[in-house]
């Protein structure tokens, strides 16, 4: 995994009991604020937005949403109409 610079920054509001704990925290582990805030924010909203750009199925509505795309495609008169017909995109 490769390092990103950091050229951002995030401003937060905290309660000073709630940042002396924070700030504890880091110094016990031996890294600054930032890094202890880092190292455990990122990887839970990398979580969130992984979790949140999956769909997931019960499995009767997977095995029929797979039944569904095996079976040959419905004839639509209208749209292979319209595909047969030059586009209005294109310059004639």
């Amino acid at each position: 995994m490769t390092t990103a610079v950091a050229s951002t920054r995030i401003d937060l509001r905290i309660d000073p009991y709630k940042k002396s704990v924070v700030s504890r925290a880091a110094e016990l582990l031996g890294v600054n604020v930032t890094q202890f805030i880092m190292d455990r924010i990122y990887p839970e909203a990398e979580k969130i937005v992984l979790e949140n750009r999956r769909i997931q199925l019960p499995k009767k509505d997977w095995e029929r949403f797979c039944a569904q795309l095996d079976e040959p495609p419905k004839e639509l008169p209208e749209l292979r109409k319209l595909l047969r017909e030059p586009s209005i995109f294109v310059k004639r």
